[in-house]
């Protein structure tokens, strides 16, 4: 389970998968290094997980977003506005890997922070059409955007695909977002405490795992520093 979050720091991270015994989750994790990214909170909504500044400062849009939302038999996860872009648009391109191409990374140079996004569709307590990709700095060529993506018609029990923003270290920031396949030996109720402990401590913000066999976000796993 460490394996996703092996990097000193991952910046923000994302898995969908099913567990041990095959119930669809995903999972949503926040670490930071300076004290406004530290500020933060996940807020569970029925339908809507939110990143939330907690100093009483300005609203920023590359630390402050709606993280993750769903429809009746869909959900949409990342790390920035693209969720609720992705969302509106998805009536007109519900293909996740050709929507993807009309991002580019986040707007904070030097860093070139990729966005990162996941999507499936929620049919018969099981996961399909399940995409993990992101919008990222061709390496070498930053000006340009490459858009890695996995695409699973079904997703086995016992495996998720998770990526992360980043996969150096707090002092030597490597983007990533280039989407892996992980094997999940354990319930959906155990993966915050994994991949939590697995996180650097003084960099940890904040995590959430939510079951996706309900009709609502109700059944969730949080942690926070």
């Amino acid at each position: 389970m460490n394996a996703w979050t092996s990097p000193e720091y991952p910046g923000r991270g994302l898995a969908v998968g099913r567990d041990a015994d095959g119930v669809p989750f995903f999972a949503y994790w926040l670490t930071g290094r300076s004290p406004a990214s530290q500020s933060r909170e996940l807020v569970v909504h029925d339908r809507e997980l939110i990143v939330r500044d907690t100093s009483g400062g300005p609203v920023d849009d590359l630390r402050h977003y709606t993280a993750a939302t769903r429809g009746h038999d869909w959900f949409l996860v990342g790390n920035g506005t693209q969720v609720g872009e992705l969302a509106a648009a998805r009536a007109e391109q519900p293909d996740l890997q050709l929507a993807l191409r009309q991002l580019t990374y986040e707007p904070d140079p030097p860093i070139r922070t990729p966005r990162i996004v996941a999507s499936a569709v929620l049919a018969d307590g099981g996961l399909t059409d399940v995409v993990v990709g992101s919008a990222r700095a061709y390496d070498g060529a930053p000006e340009l955007t490459e858009h890695p993506s996995v695409y699973l018609a079904r997703i086995a029990p016992g495996t998720a695909v998770t990526t992360t923003t980043y996969n150096g270290t707090a002092a030597a920031i490597t983007t990533s977002g280039r989407p892996a396949t992980v094997a999940v030996p354990m319930s959906w109720a155990s993966v915050t405490d994994a991949v939590w402990t697995g996180l650097t401590p003084s960099l940890r913000v904040a995590m959430v795992t939510v079951r996706l066999d309900r009709d609502t976000f109700t059944d969730v796993r949080a942690a926070a520093r």
